[in-house]
């Protein structure tokens, strides 16, 4: 998670742009997640201003301007939005706090699968295909077992690569500080936040709104930003609110997750780059999902400007 009051890197979305009318495109990696390929798309919104769906168009459109509207409908008004809650499910994760590489990963492996068993249903209700994204350990600087994870972001504990559909972790940092609790419960949020970029990819929602703005201004390109990893925050809080009680997220353990929540965002982002989201609107976009635990509590693509800053 990017900003998290820690002393650790930050969590950032590698993104891939799909194949955009025939045209192959090429993997961008940077610590936003920028677009690779310009495509003809409808002007994005004003930076600062609340993006809303394409108006109904009355006149005769081209193939490319109906393309552009349909894109833009399934970021703002995604099936997954009212596709209903996240169940709970049967998961065991192990019971005490991994230490160690291969305790990460294997804890990661089973958390992921927990998540994947959770949103299968929701997801296809959306009708859309889902499979289970491959889960990576790596250390900075060194080779990993998947070359998706290889050559990543140097300031960040962990990224989603969505062309491999792969979440990619540096394990070193969520060991050692000295409370294993409080490091599990960073690493929870960690795969939880990863995942919901997996569910944007998977659902259409990440490629096809980053195609919309290929050619904004920089500021709209932030605001962008901040609503995809917002949303994959509050896609991941979902999830963990209806599971919350295998992953133990009660009593002191739940409060130490509010207040994780609560205190990550750009304001404690080293390079101060405002692309993820304030704490505060961190904290809200996280609360409501997990109270929820439905995925209608994440469109934070119609969310007024002021809610995604």
């Amino acid at each position: 998670m990017r900003g998290v009051v820690r002393t650790v890197g930050l969590a950032v979305l590698v993104v891939v742009v799909a194949l955009v009318a025939g045209t192959a495109a090429r993997s961008t990696v940077t610590t936003v997640a920028a677009p690779a390929t310009a495509a003809t798309a409808t002007a994005p919104p004003t930076a600062g201003a609340s993006p809303r769906p394409t108006p109904p168009v009355t006149q005769k459109t081209t193939p490319s301007s109906t393309l552009s509207i349909d894109m833009m409908s399934m970021t703002l008004k995604n099936k997954l939005y009212t596709a209903g809650k996240v169940p709970a499910v049967s998961c065991k994760v192990p019971g005490s706090a991994p230490k160690s590489k291969t305790a990460l990963l294997a804890y990661a492996r089973v958390m992921v699968d927990c998540m994947y068993r959770a949103w299968a249903p929701v997801v296809a209700r959306a009708d859309v295909y889902f499979d289970r994204p491959v889960v990576v350990a790596y250390k900075a600087g060194a080779k990993s077992a998947s070359a998706a994870c290889d050559d990543g972001p140097t300031d960040t504990d962990a990224y989603y690569e969505p062309s491999a559909r792969t979440i990619c972790f540096e394990w070193g940092e969520f060991v050692g500080s000295g409370d294993a609790t409080w490091d599990l419960v960073d690493f929870q949020t960690m795969l939880a936040h990863e995942f919901g970029h997996h569910l944007q990819t998977s659902v259409g929602i990440l490629t096809t709104y980053w195609t919309g703005h290929a050619q904004a201004s920089k500021a709209v390109r932030l605001e962008d930003e901040r609503r995809l990893e917002l949303q994959a925050s509050c896609f991941g809080a979902a999830f963990l609110g209806a599971n919350r009680r295998p992953f133990r997220l009660t009593g002191w353990r739940l409060e130490m997750w509010e207040d994780q929540v609560t205190h990550t965002g750009d304001e404690y982002a080293p390079d101060k780059v405002r692309d993820h989201g304030s704490r505060k609107n961190h904290g809200y976009w996280s609360l409501r999902a997990f109270d929820s635990t439905n995925p209608s509590s994440c469109n934070t693509f119609v969310a007024p400007a002021k809610r995604v800053s």
